[in-house]
């Protein structure tokens, strides 16, 4: 299924090798997040690979058994029985470009579509959600660190 002129569904639904089967409400968290913030990352720097998309609470447990830092309030389990309040996320690395610039780049273009934004320079990508108000269409009842840098497996805020 296409999602926009770039992006598939399919890149979205393989984590820790299990295929994820979504729901209507998943779909379009997966839809919101590519057309409000990786497509228009996508067309500013020409290459945008998914690493990791929707999950389910089985590919997350997998993920943390393997020693990923998978959490259980994750966005990543969108609109699910494991996290109802997930919005939709995706790890993401752009091959050839610099990712603080395209970190900073989404800061400062798309920061009002953004719920979280975590640069994960020792791994090698990016993570980014939906925002609260862009899934559930409500008051933000959910409050996160916006920014961050995870550094040595510590997330530490990240102020311009």
């Amino acid at each position: 299924m296409k999602l926009t002129k770039n992006f598939n569904l399919e890149e979205f639904t393989k984590s820790a090798g299990i295929t994820i089967i979504p729901t209507d409400e998943q779909i379009f968290c997966i839809k919101t997040l590519c057309l409000n913030l990786l497509q228009p990352i996508r067309d500013k720097f020409g290459t945008v690979t998914i690493s990791s998309g929707l999950r389910n609470k089985e590919s997350n447990d997998m993920l943390i058994k393997q020693g990923y830092q998978a959490s259980f309030t994750s966005d990543h389990l969108a609109w699910c029985t494991a996290n109802p309040k997930g919005t939709g996320a995706a790890d993401f690395y752009c091959k050839g470009i610099s990712l603080p610039v395209v970190f900073q780049w989404a800061q400062d273009n798309l920061i009002n579509n953004i719920g979280q934004i975590i640069y994960y320079p020792d791994k090698g990508f990016i993570h980014i959600s939906n925002s609260w108000e862009s899934i559930f269409k409500c008051p933000i009842l959910v409050k996160k660190e916006k920014v961050l840098i995870n550094k040595n497996g510590k997330f530490i805020p990240y102020k311009n």
